[in-house]
């Protein structure tokens, strides 16, 4: 079962929408810049994008990710490195499963049960999280139909949301100023804020990778993989320039830092005025896009992982549709327990839920990406591709390279701005995750499938074999 480029958009069309999840946050901490500081990640996450794009190339037959096409890569070198990268990678996503399920669960209780428990947004997080595994149990293809309803369902009344405040003249450049983040910006107060802020916005912000995730599913196998990759990443630069700024601009830092986890409610109630429920609605829909992308791919990274030989088994099998079942049933417990867990440690405060996963999750994403493009370079440098679709310049490699020496610094300083605690969590986390899962494993037998069947999206087909085939 394969997707064209327009369906594979339409999944990857999540990516923008994950402004949604940490634009709080990082305007809480470092103000009026944060709009500087999307921009700049954002235009970070195009030219990592064009590091994985030729690793990509280079390795047509994976899936399953940029954790998994560095791990093949890092593996030569050493086993311990590729699946640190390969884990890393699984764990720096899934989470956002539980991070975008407590954001709709949030959402919804204020509007429609105030008075009810917080406990109600636990429950309403996991029916979210139970209905994307029911759609995609059917096929990616129905899960990318899922994702083009909820698009149009968003882009235009956000469209209207960002037209109206400009038109009505709500937007404000003065609430901009002062231009600078708490403190200053020779202040050490300032250095912490703006790094921390790169820290988290590049969670969102560097997200066009995943694009790559689901990449053998494409009719045209890798070569549509690269090209939604790049067309997201360009996308991306926009989005998270702009609805900063508009954030921002309408509703200003002080109501911004009252309630970062629910930023854009005030945003909606300003503009929107009795309308503002309507569009509460629609920023639960841009969540739900969220969660089915990461859904998506988080489940063909843990497939592949199996395949290759560094998870659990079960995980390795595709049911009739051709999908992970087993995969996509693992990332709802696993992300159930966690909502669950942190919801404790919070003591019922689900205000904390995101922010606390978000900062903890992101020390396997920021780990991954670095060393992915570590892998990148490595497998730049090898000779052998000349029969390569695509191979970018080594100026940009280069730039790459000094990225992931940037990332490893913001990973390292990142428990100043959101708190040691989060960061060596999400660390022990993700120790305990890579010996626990990789316990007992080993790699499955590859089996040829029958034309009839679904195709297994761990092997691909070949282009030289595509061409013979065709009629």
């Amino acid at each position: 079962m394969s997707i064209s480029t327009r369906l594979g958009l339409a999944i990857a069309s999540g990516v923008p929408v994950l402004v949604l999840v940490s634009m709080g946050p990082v305007a809480g901490l470092t103000g009026a810049p944060s709009v500087l500081v999307w921009a700049v990640s954002a235009v970070l996450g195009l030219f990592m994008a064009l590091a994985f794009a030729d690793l990509a190339a280079s390795l047509p037959h994976l899936t399953g990710g940029i954790g998994i096409l560095a791990g093949s890569v890092l593996a030569r070198r050493s086993r311990v490195l590729a699946v640190t990268a390969q884990w890393s990678y699984w764990f720096g996503w899934s989470p956002a499963l539980a991070i975008n399920g407590v954001l709709v669960g949030s959402y919804l209780h204020d509007v429609f049960l105030p008075r009810s428990p917080s406990w109600t947004v636990v429950l309403l997080a996991m029916a979210v999280l139970g209905g994307s595994v029911t759609v995609n149990h059917y096929g990616v293809r129905h899960g990318a139909r899922l994702h083009v309803a909820l698009l149009f369902c968003v882009v235009v009344p956000v469209a209207l949301l960002v037209g109206a405040a400009l038109v009505r003249g709500q937007f404000h450049p003065g609430r901009l100023v002062p231009f600078a983040p708490p403190g200053g910006w020779l202040s050490g107060h300032a250095l912490i804020a703006v790094t921390g802020g790169l820290f988290l916005a590049g969670w969102s912000a560097y997200g066009s990778e995943l694009a790559l995730s689901y990449g053998t599913e494409y009719r045209r196998g890798v070569r549509d993989a690269v090209k939604t990759l790049v067309i997201m990443a360009v996308t991306s630069v926009i989005a998270y320039s702009l609805l900063p700024v508009i954030l921002v601009g309408v509703v200003g830092v002080p109501r911004i830092q009252a309630d970062p986890a629910v930023a854009l409610a005030p945003l909606a109630q300003q503009v929107a005025g009795g309308m503002a429920d309507l569009v509460v609605g629609v920023l639960v829909l841009a969540l739900l896009l969220g969660v089915n992308m990461v859904m998506i791919a988080s489940s063909r990274t843990l497939y592949q992982l199996a395949r290759d030989g560094n998870a659990w088994r079960f995980l390795g099998k595709v049911n009739r549709h051709g999908v992970p079942g087993n995969a996509l049933r693992f990332d709802l417990a696993v992300n159930t327990v966690l909502l669950l867990a942190v919801f404790a440690l919070n003591r019922g405060r689900t205000s904390n839920v995101p922010l606390a996963l978000l900062a903890a999750s992101n020390v396997g994403y920021i780990l991954s990406i670095s060393l992915a493009l570590i892998a990148a370079w490595l497998n730049y440098r090898q000779a052998g591709r000349a029969g390569q679709f695509l191979r970018i310049r080594p100026g940009f490699m280069r730039v790459a390279l000094a990225i992931a020496v940037l990332n490893l610094v913001l990973l390292l300083t990142a428990g100043f701005a959101w708190g040691w605690p989060n960061l060596l969590l999400g660390a022990a986390v993700l120790i305990a995750v890579i010996v626990v899962f990789t316990r007992g494993t080993r790699r499955l037998p590859v089996e040829p499938v029958p034309r009839t069947q679904p195709m297994c999206i761990a092997w691909g087909v070949p282009r030289h074999a595509e061409s013979a085939e065709s009629p």
